[in-house]
């Protein structure tokens, strides 16, 4: 059955005809939302019923007069159906007749099914790409503004490629689109500037520009994104804490120039598609081979002088223009019908997303994520600790179970000979640096602090450092890396002692 939703659902879903595929009789009684309704209001079905409901009253009106004996009375009468057989035809004599329109209108209602699914994947696509790129937008770029004014021009685009269809269908005098869907200069002061995805100076621009609109306005996003990166803060990002480094920023770019240019492939699919419809040699045999079929079909009922043809036939009917008029819908997904998508949906549905993650604040516990303590706590074994993840969805009886039951601080009992052994490692430490001649070695490298940066570059540039300076700076190199390496390697002990851990480790 076709599930009940509200208009706040429907408003929300791409396709709007939503059903439960396993209820197969209720969906059988269903009428409304399926290809009958629109076989009702075709001429092609009341033409090709009438035309078999007068052949079949010829069959049983014009009949000869018959005597008691059911002789005719005038034997050089002959009545209607006498005069169709004359002209026998028979469900046989359709035979490569119906086969072929049998395969037109499966292969016809195939190609539409693959032109549908085609337009259907696009435009999700679309929508995919915007997502993406205020995703990227927002997690490293820490002003709205910038977010905004990278994404907006996209979403102009989107809004004005949407109007682009219904302004060309309806100049074509397409039925499927019988509202003026207005000028670029309405959608421009009606929808774009109110939305605020252009200012008036940009729609003008647009407005007088001859070429492709939404290349330009591609270009304009990513003139924004690079004009953003190399401003520094607060005007751009650059010196953003999410942006420090520079490949950082160079990936960022390119992610983004990407995703820009697919979406910009992803509206072209969409476009060309539309401007390339089913051949229409190829789709005019299909129609008329359906046509001579049904009014033969027609003939043939009609001289069985059956009165059930009556209902038979428009059942036949129903089926083969209901099959054609399906394929027919699905070639342009772009329209009124019921099963077509849903292009408010579409486009407001992805502004008031990617407004929201512009524009929205930051969490207060952004700077947490990623951090070890920022974690769902977990048992000795891995698992999640369920106790403490209840406690944690009430956060101000969590921090009160955590200062009550805050466990005391481990008190660490030292022997004496693990006392005696760190004091022994501590004086022979100070020995060593004693006999390393430590003091010395800081009083020559103040000394060489002190003297001037630029002459002492010089000096070496010419090679004219004096030998002792020379010396007296290898060895204050080869001292201070000594040095180095007996503190990390007596750290390292202290911290395996204090940690329990055994001298190795």
């Amino acid at each position: 059955m076709v599930y009940k939703l509200s208009g706040d659902q429907l408003s929300k879903l791409v396709i709007r005809q939503q059903y439960d595929a396993t209820a197969i009789l209720s969906n059988l009684m269903n009428i409304s939302g399926t290809a009958l309704p629109g076989v009702f209001q075709t001429p092609m079905f009341w033409l090709m019923w009438l035309i078999h409901v007068i052949f079949f009253c010829i069959v049983r009106g014009a009949k000869c007069e018959r005597g008691d004996d059911l002789l005719k009375v005038d034997p050089k009468c002959f009545d209607a159906k006498e005069s169709f057989n004359m002209v026998p035809l028979a469900f046989g004599d359709l035979g490569v007749l119906n086969t072929l329109t049998g395969f037109f209108i499966v292969f016809y209602s195939g190609n539409c099914f693959t032109r549908y699914t085609t337009m259907y994947g696009a435009t999700v696509a679309i929508q995919g790409k915007m997502h993406n790129i205020s995703l990227y937008v927002r997690a490293y770029f820490v002003q709205p503004n910038a977010r905004w004014n990278v994404i907006r021009y996209l979403l102009a685009s989107h809004f004005i490629f949407y109007w682009s269809l219904k302004r060309r269908m309806f100049d074509w005098k397409n039925p499927q689109y019988p509202q003026d869907p207005g000028t670029f200069k309405d959608i421009c002061h009606d929808v774009l500037i109110p939305k605020g995805v252009l200012i008036p100076i940009e729609a003008l621009a647009l407005q007088t520009y001859k070429g492709n609109k939404h290349k330009l306005l591609f270009s304009w996003s990513i003139i924004a994104l690079k004009r953003i990166m190399q401003a520094p803060m607060p005007v751009g990002e650059k010196g953003n804490p999410m942006l420090h480094s520079e490949f950082e920023q160079t990936s960022l770019v390119a992610d983004l120039k990407k995703e820009i240019v697919e979406m910009r492939g992803a509206i072209g699919v969409i476009d060309n598609s539309m401007l390339f419809p089913i051949h229409f040699h190829y789709y005019h045999m299909v129609n008329m081979t359906v046509f001579v079929y049904i009014v033969l079909l027609s003939y043939i009922l009609a001289i069985k002088d059956n009165p059930l043809t009556v209902v038979i036939y428009p059942l036949t009917l129903l089926v083969v223009l209901g099959l054609l008029n399906t394929a027919n819908a699905m070639s342009d997904p772009f329209g009124s019908d019921t099963c077509d998508f849903n292009q408010d949906m579409i486009t407001n549905g992805i502004y008031n997303e990617c407004k929201m993650l512009c524009e929205e604040p930051d969490e207060d516990f952004l700077s947490s994520i990623g951090n070890p303590a920022f974690n769902p706590k977990r048992n000795p074994d891995g698992s999640i600790d369920t106790e403490a993840a209840k406690a944690s969805s009430d956060p101000e009886a969590s921090k009160k179970d955590e200062e009550e039951e805050a466990p005391a601080a481990k008190e660490v009992l030292w022997s004496t000979s693990d006392v005696q052994a760190i004091i022994d490692e501590r004086d022979s430490l100070k020995e060593e640096m004693r006999r390393g001649g430590v003091e010395d070695l800081t009083e020559k490298i103040k000394l060489l602090v002190d003297v001037n940066v630029k002459g002492f570059t010089a000096l070496e540039r010419m090679n004219m450092i004096p030998h002792e300076i020379q010396e007296a700076n290898m060895a204050a190199m080869l001292r201070v890396d000594k040095l180095e390496h007996l503190v990390t390697k007596q750290l390292a002990s202290l911290v395996g002692e204090l940690r329990g851990d055994a001298f190795d480790t």
